[in-house]
């Protein structure tokens, strides 16, 4: 089992021997590993190898066939329906590719959440939408538009906003950078750790940017056929001396992963 050397007190997130499986093809094939509280974690793998399946069971949209995913040292699968709503509400997401509501305002998009679950009023609402825009580096005028009339840029950046809005001590980001010029990409990894760090968030990120991935990790894991490869420090990746790494973060053509092609 891949464990931090910190100690198990500063472990966030657990993942033990978790496994799932969709009908014959094997997804999850035994992943363990740590996040610690304040941490950020990025998984890198191709298309398919399990990445998005991954993060979706430790937020538990997706059941695992077995193992075990702890949040602060508690099953989440054991949940009752009160503890899974307390411990959503600790959570943020930035989708891939935003997931704007279209027909919602942008401060509306923002306070989704709290508006329909935290049932805050409109007025304090729109009040923490302005003050997350502000935070991702938006005006206020931006609050009363329409997200057609937003770059993709800003939309990201509201996606942000909205994932950070309650204060989440658990971000999840889903290819933060997919669909973005490498300047905006880059802009948007600079927020990404800053919010984090001004919320002193526990982070999970899956990406096959290595830019994006080197920039805001701490820790990177490589996760190929459902199992993790590779796992340490994001400075010793390109030292890792593993054939499969090596060929992901370069982007060779030639080496041990091989593109299956449809016919």
């Amino acid at each position: 089992m891949i464990r931090s050397k910190k100690t198990e007190k500063e472990t966030k997130i657990e993942l033990c021997n978790l496994k799932k499986s969709f009908g014959s093809k094997l997804v999850l094939d035994g992943v363990d590993i740590d996040v610690k509280k304040g941490e950020s974690l990025v998984v890198i793998g191709g298309s398919g190898s399990g990445k998005s399946v991954l993060i979706k069971s430790i937020i538990g949209i997706i059941q695992p066939d077995s193992g075990i995913v702890k949040i602060d040292g508690k099953d989440i699968n054991h949940l009752t329906g009160k503890e899974y709503h307390e411990y959503q509400s600790h959570i943020g997401m930035l989708f891939q590719g935003g997931a704007l509501f279209d027909s919602l305002k942008v401060w509306e998009n923002i306070s989704f959440r709290l508006l329909n679950r935290e049932r805050v009023s409109k007025k304090e609402a729109k009040e923490i939408a302005v003050a997350k825009l502000a935070q991702v580096g938006l005006s206020s005028e931006v609050a009363d538009l329409q997200p057609s009339e937003l770059s993709g840029g800003m939309q990201k950046r509201v996606a942000l906003a909205r994932a950070i809005a309650t204060n989440p001590e658990i971000i999840f980001f889903d290819e933060p950078t997919t669909g973005l010029d490498p300047i905006m990409a880059d802009v948007i990894n600079d927020l990404i750790v800053k919010c984090s760090k001004e919320l002193n968030a526990t982070t999970v990120t899956i990406t096959h940017d290595m830019a994006s991935a080197r920039k805001i990790s701490d820790r990177i894991a490589m996760l190929y056929k459902g199992k993790i490869i590779w796992h340490g420090n994001t400075k010793d990746i390109d030292k890792s001396k593993n054939d499969y790494v090596n060929q992901f973060i370069h982007g060779h053509a030639e080496g041990p992963i091989k593109m299956e092609l449809k016919r």
